[in-house]
């Protein structure tokens, strides 16, 4: 096997995965100008080794073949229209152009010198064969004089095309390097305006190549002939074959690695698998039939072993070789931050773990910038008034915009369900100022983000830096990511409110150790009576007070209220019942203008809705007699030693509902044998699952037929019998019970 054949096959190998390349980019995406833009590069690209590889095997061969070389010499030079292409394609990437908007047609004016260039070397061999037209036959006698001058102009015409045409040859790569440093000059213009940097990535790349590729080029065709160096053809193929590789294989990169164009990375890395493939198993054949007739030839003998030898080699070295070849693969052009995967598994983790809105909006926007390389991401969220907020820049100021809950634009998106672009919806009816907004927002794609039928946002998405479509894995993307965004904002509002229960539960858990505090820590005892007390409140904070003022060995006060109001709100008024209660107490002795004060006070520093039902009265040890007020509370119960009861109502109104009011005091004569039974409504009111509520009466009952027990067994069997009627059903006042017996 030769040098020239193996050149040749090196050459075809490398146009032909080159063409397939082309290819593979124009058919992932052939509506887009930008694929077909580098797929058509790629292609005269991979022309040249093509072109070098045939032009090789028959120069080798052309002993037996009755071929025009020059011809194809002059053929060949149709892969230069890779220049105008690789112009065309600057124009287009990062970035189109604005000229390329606007002139569609331009584009024919960067492809006219190469085709003229073509045409002009395609009908003339050489400067030569246009000299040579110089001499033809003139015709005697007057009219040879008459043509002279014609002759002589037509010469001079041919000598000067001759000498253009040799400077035209000689020195069109110099009209190539122009096109070449042109495209660098305007991709990097391009790229100094880019802010992602995934796409300042790949632009860098390409620029590299193509320097890379310019150096090479000048080296092979400038250099001879400026300078008087001489070069064989097979150098300046080599230079040639080198600079398209360069230039193609960073663009080739760009596509594997940065995912250019947005080729699939999945399809990217099989196709390099399979070429990897093939030439391992190219590179296994060829060391095989080279050993068959090598070794033969050096031990003097055949081995018939040979064939078993290598076919028990590649069962053993030939797999593992491909997974080697693999991991390889995935190595240089694994998944990286760009990935699909990688984004979806990275970004599905931290969102469904944040708790934080604004954290979230950040985290979103910028990978999904980044990852699908947009212009501009936005979230509209859904606040808690049921509106829709966005925030975005305008004149470098954050701006909040909002969309009304009941507005068409909402509507539309809450109807649709479905991903929608800016330009179907402005061919709806919706408001000429939402409209605007968009408009502002950049939108090009809208996604609801609805969870359990709800419409908890919308994610908004800009062009593609690239202004191609979104591709497939895009769309694997971001139908995975919009369900989890919008049970993130579920989350993160649940969790808000979790935060203010929370938040709510500490107060009130301070405000219970208060209340607790304010209750009293000890419940006076005497020879002559006993007391007993209990206080549960339906929620954390309850609203019911109860008290004792120990005055002296001979009197005692007893004060039971209820206040409107439970949970902080009850806590704070019940705060201010007992100040008021506690100072006045001390101050006067009589339970009317105990009362009257304390009325006058809630009612100079509470709103209207701020009352209290209040009961106070004093208990005289030593006279067995109880003075007392009752301002609107649950009347308690008295019940004598003969059997009889009665109700100690004697009072007025409640207090904190009228100022300067006048209240009434009664004083009752107590004996051995009395239980007296102070409640609020939070027992007589319980209710059980029928809903009925236990009553008056029963509380009664079960005084009367247990008024020979202690005031702490009457209490316990007050409040347990309570319970079993209630069965469990949760109830929704304060209870306190206190019970006073005389013994």
């Amino acid at each position: 096997m030769n040098i020239t054949l193996i050149t040749s096959v090196i050459y075809l190998t490398i146009g032909v995965l080159l063409f397939l390349l082309g290819l593979l980019i124009y058919r992932e995406n052939a509506k887009q100008r930008i694929n077909r833009v580098t797929a058509v590069m790629i292609f005269l690209a991979a022309l040249a080794p093509i072109m070098a590889a045939f032009g090789l095997m028959i120069f080798k061969l052309q002993t037996g073949l009755n071929l025009d070389l020059e011809i194809l010499r002059r053929i060949f030079l149709l892969w230069e229209l890779f220049f105008p292409q690789l112009l065309y394609f600057s124009l287009v990437f990062p970035r189109e152009r604005q000229i390329i908007k606007t002139f569609p047609k331009i584009v024919y004016l960067i492809f006219l010198p190469h085709i003229l260039h073509f045409i002009i070397i395609l009908v003339f061999r050489s400067p030569e064969s246009i000299l040579s037209l110089i001499s033809i036959p003139q015709p005697d006698s007057t009219l040879r004089i008459f043509l002279q001058p014609f002759s002589i102009i037509f010469n001079m015409i041919l000598t000067a095309t001759s000498i253009f045409y040799e400077f035209h040859v000689n020195f069109f790569a110099l009209i190539n390097l122009i096109y070449v440093v042109a495209a660098i000059v305007i991709m990097y213009q391009g790229y100094q305006n880019l802010t992602t940097p995934r796409i300042k990535k790949q632009v860098s790349l390409v620029l590299w190549g193509i320097r890379a590729s310019v150096g090479l080029y000048a080296i092979a065709f400038l250099l001879p002939k400026l300078f008087p160096i001489k070069t064989s053809d097979t150098i300046i193929y080599f230079f040639t074959m080198s600079a398209l590789l360069i230039g193609t294989v960073s663009i080739t990169w760009s596509i594997v690695k940065y995912q250019f164009l947005d080729i699939s990375s999945l399809i990217i890395r099989r196709f390099l698998f399979s070429v990897c493939s093939g030439l391992l198993l190219g590179a296994f054949l060829i060391i095989y039939y080279n050993l068959k007739s090598v070794l033969p030839t050096f031990l003097g003998f055949n081995i018939p072993i040979i064939e078993v030898v290598f076919i028990i080699s590649a069962i053993i070295f030939f797999q593992p070789a491909l997974d080697a070849i693999q991991a390889i693969l995935n190595r240089l052009f694994g998944r990286d931050k760009s990935d699909f995967r990688t984004v979806l598994q990275t970004l599905s983790h931290d969102i469904l773990t944040m708790l934080d809105i604004d954290k979230l909006i950040e985290k979103i926007t910028a990978t999904l910038t980044e990852s699908l390389m947009l212009e501009n991401v936005h979230l509209i969220i859904k606040n808690p008034g049921g509106d829709f907020e966005v925030e975005c820049i305008e004149n470098g100021d954050l701006v909040k915009y909002t969309f009304a809950e009941n507005s068409e634009f909402i509507k539309l998106i809450r109807k649709n369900k479905d991903p929608i672009g800016y330009e179907e919806i402005t061919n709806f009816a919706i408001d000429e100022e939402e409209k605007e907004l968009l408009n502002l927002l950049n939108c090009y794609l809208l996604m609801p983000l609805s969870h359990r039928g709800d419409l908890n946002g919308i994610l908004c998405l800009g062009n593609k830096l690239t202004r191609t479509s979104f591709s497939a894995e895009d769309a694997t993307l971001l139908n995975v990511l919009t369900d989890q965004i919008a049970i993130a904002l579920e989350n993160i509002e649940l969790y808000k409110e979790k935060m203010v229960k929370q938040r709510i539960e500490e107060e009130i858990s301070v405000a219970r150790e208060i209340q607790q505090m304010l209750l009293p820590n000890e419940i006076p005892q005497g020879q002559t009576f006993e007391i007993s007390a209990m206080n549960i409140p339906s929620k954390e904070v309850g609203g019911d007070y109860y008290d004792f003022i120990q005055f002296d060995e001979q009197r005692i006060g007893i004060a039971i209220g209820d206040i409107a109001g439970k949970g902080i709100p009850g806590a704070i008024l019940m705060s201010n019942l007992q100040a008021a209660f506690r100072a006045s107490a001390w101050q006067h002795k009589n339970p009317v203008q105990v009362i009257n004060q304390i009325n006058n006070q809630i009612v100079r520093t509470t709103s209207a809705e701020k009352y209290a039902t209040f009961f106070y009265g004093i208990f005289d040890i030593r006279k067995l007699t109880f003075t007392f007020t009752n301002a609107g509370h649950n009347f308690p119960i008295i019940k004598k030693s003969n059997d009889d009861y009665c109700f100690l109502s004697e009072g007025g109104l409640i207090i904190g509902v009228q100022a300067d009011y006048k209240y009434n005091s009664t004083t009752i004569k107590l004996a051995s044998g009395d239980t007296l039974v102070f409640y609020t409504d939070g027992i007589t009111e319980a209710l059980n699952p029928d809903i009925e509520e236990f009553g008056e009466q029963k509380l009664i009952d079960i005084v009367l037929q247990h008024s020979f027990r202690t005031a702490e067994e009457l209490r316990n069997i007050i409040y347990e019998e309570m319970m079993q009627f209630t069965k469990g059903t949760s109830q929704y006042d304060d209870l306190t019970l206190i019970v006073l017996r005389i013994l």
